[in-house]
């Protein structure tokens, strides 16, 4: 805190000082200014398969992905386009691609996450190559980063992207870089890649990684690819097992980033996502007059704001979901649903569910209930019809 000594005097040095101290409370309210908002959830962690806030709740972070090459898309590396991303389209994660071989420079890639710092969002710096033979280049640049963004909550980081190799080849590469940014930073959370182009998340909860803590693993979806039938229930598996997913990457067309694009697809893809409370980032922020992955048409300023009229054809779908509230805390139920108290879920009341869908009854560990009865203070779990999950009521009398 900025203290000052009052003087008893009249005289032209108290004034001065008088001045003096005003602009050194300005310069002191500019220079913490820019430091940023507080983060939107506080230090997030891993915990039981989950992302969690502060004080431990699961949160469900959404946004978008940047591009790393072409000038159509680097060009919304600065920091006034993130903050339009942040408040207009209600963003709070952005994924920051880069790029050892790409024209995207640190300073460009330090604007994005400053952008995300401003705006108390959540940036992913992603290594966006998925080269398990080169070690080396990834842990300098992420002890780059991790030097410079270490004391703040809003960093992740994301050591590979896509890689190809088996979970046994990807594992030791993993564990390089984590040891690396754990060295300058024990916290923040760290989100690995996994086989086949980080669609087999399950590949690696089957072998944990266990020298470090706050560890998830990534999955990316191409909606007109790949199903939530197909993938969904790897994801589950890797949950079931304590391993927290983030998709880091997906998008409503095919795997190669061009039409069709299937939305239905991708409706089912995010009811999933919402009903296990799984964070995501959509590919991606880039301007290209194309039916496919680019948000924006190439009319599109690179600083934002953007109108109806220069989003491509998937964008304003995707805005929309981003800015829909996430649901509440999430729980994932065991077995078939079967609630002990003080094993599977001791910080539950009861399994609530309503007896059919037209019914105004409710039971709550089995036992029929009136919806109007007042149920005991706690939190309870509903399930989510077909999921092995649940949303939190928290009954409050």
């Amino acid at each position: 805190m900025l203290k000052t000594k009052l003087f008893h005097s009249q005289g032209p040095r108290a004034s001065d000082f008088s001045r003096f101290a005003l602009i050194g409370f300005v310069c002191l309210a500019f220079f913490s200014q820019s430091f940023g908002v507080a983060a939107k959830y506080g230090q997030l962690s891993i915990k039981n398969g989950h992302f969690v806030n502060a004080t431990g709740q699961n949160v469900q972070l959404k946004g978008m992905s940047m591009y790393a090459w072409t000038p159509a898309a680097i060009g919304f590396y600065n920091t006034t386009a993130i903050g339009h991303l942040a408040q207009d389209w209600k963003c709070t994660a952005i994924r920051i691609p880069y790029m050892s071989s790409g024209s995207v420079s640190m300073a460009q890639l330090n604007a994005v996450i400053q952008g995300c710092v401003d705006n108390g969002i959540y940036a992913i710096v992603d290594w966006h190559g998925g080269n398990n033979s080169d070690v080396a280049s990834p842990t300098k640049f992420f002890q780059t980063v991790a030097t410079q963004w270490h004391t703040y909550p809003n960093v992740m980081y994301e050591p590979q992207n896509e890689p190809t190799v088996a979970w046994s080849a990807i594992k030791p590469y993993m564990e390089t870089v984590i040891k690396a940014i754990r060295a300058i930073d024990p916290t923040n959370i760290i989100i690995c890649g996994d086989p086949q182009w980080d669609q087999k998340p399950q590949d690696a909860a089957a072998d944990p990684i266990t020298d470090a803590t706050n560890i998830a693993y990534s999955m990316h979806f191409y909606a007109a690819s790949h199903s939530e039938a197909g993938y969904g229930p790897g994801i589950t598996t890797a949950m079931s097992k304590g391993c927290a997913i983030f998709i880091t990457e997906y998008g409503t067309c095919n795997a190669s980033g061009h039409a069709p694009l299937n939305l239905p697809a991708t409706t089912t893809w995010y009811n999933f996502l919402d009903a296990n409370m799984i964070g995501s980032t959509n590919w991606g922020v880039e301007a290209e007059d194309i039916d496919g992955a680019a948000a924006f048409t190439k009319a599109a300023s690179k600083t934002g704001p953007w109108a109806d009229n220069v989003l491509n054809g998937d964008a304003t779908f995707v805005r929309t979901y981003i800015m829909k509230a996430s649901p509440g805390p999430v729980a994932v139920l065991p077995g078939e649903f079967k609630l002990q108290q003080g094993a599977d879920a001791p910080a539950m009341n009861g399994l609530l569910a309503r007896t059919n869908a037209k019914s105004a009854f409710f039971t709550v560990n089995g036992v029929l209930c009136p919806a109007s009865s007042k149920l005991p203070t706690g939190l309870y779990v509903f399930p989510v019809a077909g999921k092995n999950s649940g949303k939190v009521v928290n009954v409050v009398r």
